[in-house]
């Protein structure tokens, strides 16, 4: 809310964020087993701490726990010091270690905007991966004071939920279906990925839950596709290096 706002909540803003912790986390978990595939929820520690079974159920599903910073009203250029992104990323990684039961591995910073102090921060706190960037179809290492990191990657190739809303349902499905095709058919000439970024409160709604559910039907369609979770395709790299 703009500082001199006389109310300072916005209802709006954090009813729908709620509808995502109480409803579409829970079909979206649905629709993953339904397919057998295991995905990355990256989650905040706010969340974390004011819905814990829905990390917890993560979890116990198969899929891994990565960190989103403590909420979603702290961006990283809002940070003043490194020490200060610091103690709110360690912060961040407790809640959810503590709601998970988990060592948590992975980070992408809201945005995704990380400061110039991220990666040193994701390094010394033994993070393995990141999907902070954007600049790149495949994941590729960064060598930070002597460790090494996987960029992962967001979105790219693919999309955001967000990115289909404004055309429709129908046809956002379509659009996905015939962006998967053609990494699929790139992918037989080198390596390619394909990602799906879903938002609870906005992949979770009834329609969008479908269009996962149908777009998941077509990709099983298509032979020796593997559904990693972000871990796995950063270990992955890690250890193929050379790929």
């Amino acid at each position: 809310m703009p500082a001199n706002a006389h109310h300072k909540f916005d209802f709006l803003a954090l009813g729908a964020r709620e509808f995502g912790a109480r409803h579409g986390v829970w079909r979206l978990l649905d629709v993953l087993d339904k397919h057998g595939v295991k995905a990355t929820m990256v989650t905040s520690g706010l969340v974390a701490e004011l819905f814990p079974e829905g990390v917890r159920a993560a979890k116990e599903r198969g899929h891994e726990v990565a960190a989103h910073q403590w909420d979603q009203a702290v961006f990283p250029f809002m940070f003043q010091s490194r020490e200060q992104e610091r103690s709110s990323l360690v912060r961040t990684r407790e809640a959810l270690e503590k709601a998970s039961g988990e060592r948590i591995l992975g980070y992408m910073s809201p945005g995704p905007r990380p400061t110039p102090f991220t990666l040193e921060l994701l390094a010394e706190l033994d993070f393995r991966w990141t999907c902070d960037y954007v600049d790149a179809e495949i994941p590729y290492l960064i060598s930070v004071n002597g460790r090494r990191i996987v960029s992962v990657g967001y979105g790219v190739p693919g999309f955001v939920d967000a990115d289909l809303i404004p055309h429709g349902i129908v046809q956002g499905l379509q659009e996905m279906k015939y962006a998967f095709d053609a990494a699929y058919e790139e992918s037989e000439r080198h390596p390619m990925k394909f990602c799906y970024a879903v938002h609870t409160h906005w992949g979770g709604t009834l329609g969008m839950t479908r269009l996962l559910d149908d777009f998941l039907v077509h990709v099983r369609g298509h032979p020796g596709v593997w559904f990693p979770r972000c871990i796995d395709l950063a270990e992955f790299w890690a250890t193929h290096s050379d790929v």
